[in-house]
């Protein structure tokens, strides 16, 4: 039967694991695939047909830093985007959950760096629990929008100002992170993404980090400890997509 791609969205942790629940208890899956991360530019998965009902669920769920889960029934499939990476491509007849269970209850360590001009929050994560974390601010102008040499002077001065709240926020990062550095597993940056961007560039301790940091960024508007507290909740949410009969 002809699927249709019907819903997408994201669950959190305590909801992902209840609709797993209910896909092992419901019997309406008859297959079960696991893909690993996949590239942008390599969106068709490997192992699969181009024919198969898989590769259209993967092709319609799209390109996935963390890999794709697949629960395919006679008339329904569910794909889930993990929030962090799948090992291995896996595929069984029948409902196969536990590889997704074992990876929303595990003790992954997340260093977290959250920040907006001005303000920055860093946290560590173990599972869900924060267990270390530092927030500040650190003053940065607005942008002057008079003109000559008065807006030029001003500019590399907010430009200083700027360098100065990225290096603050580097050495913050060094130090909440060092203790755990051998036991973090991944990372994950939140609030505006040009400001992240401009940050990665300047602080080379980040970049020290990159080969465990994913590019999914974060929603926070206001990087703070009440941020931080909250954050295990994005940082665990996962990506669903629910395809129901092309009829």
């Amino acid at each position: 039967m002809a699927l249709r791609l019907a819903d997408r969205y994201w669950a959190s942790k305590p909801r992902m694991l209840h609709m797993l629940r209910g896909i092992r208890d419901s019997g309406w899956c008859r297959r079960t695939v696991y893909l690993p991360p996949t590239h942008p530019d390599t969106p068709d998965p490997p192992n699969i047909s181009s024919l198969d009902d898989i590769a259209y669920v993967a092709r319609q769920s799209g390109p996935s830093e963390t890999g794709l889960a697949i629960f395919l029934g006679e008339d329904r499939a569910m794909g889930i985007m993990p929030p962090f990476p799948l090992p291995e491509y896996n595929e069984r007849s029948g409902v196969h959950a536990d590889p997704l269970f074992e990876l929303l209850t595990s003790e992954i360590v997340t260093a977290v760096i959250l920040l907006r001009l001005g303000r920055y929050a860093v946290g560590m994560l173990r599972g869900d629990r924060l267990i270390a974390s530092k927030t500040g601010t650190r003053y940065v102008k607005s942008k002057h929008r008079a003109g000559g040499s008065s807006q030029r002077r001003f500019e590399r001065s907010r430009e200083r100002l700027v360098r100065e709240f990225f290096d603050k926020t580097c050495e913050v990062a060094h130090s909440v992170f060092s203790p755990y550095q051998a036991e973090i597993d991944y990372v994950l940056t939140g609030g505006e993404r040009h400001t992240l961007g401009r940050f990665v560039k300047r602080c080379q301790y980040f970049s020290d980090l990159n080969t465990r940091t994913l590019k999914r960024v974060l929603p926070i508007h206001q990087p703070d400890m009440k941020a931080l507290k909250n954050v295990a909740y994005e940082t665990w949410k996962s990506r669903v997509m629910a395809f129901e009969p092309d009829m």
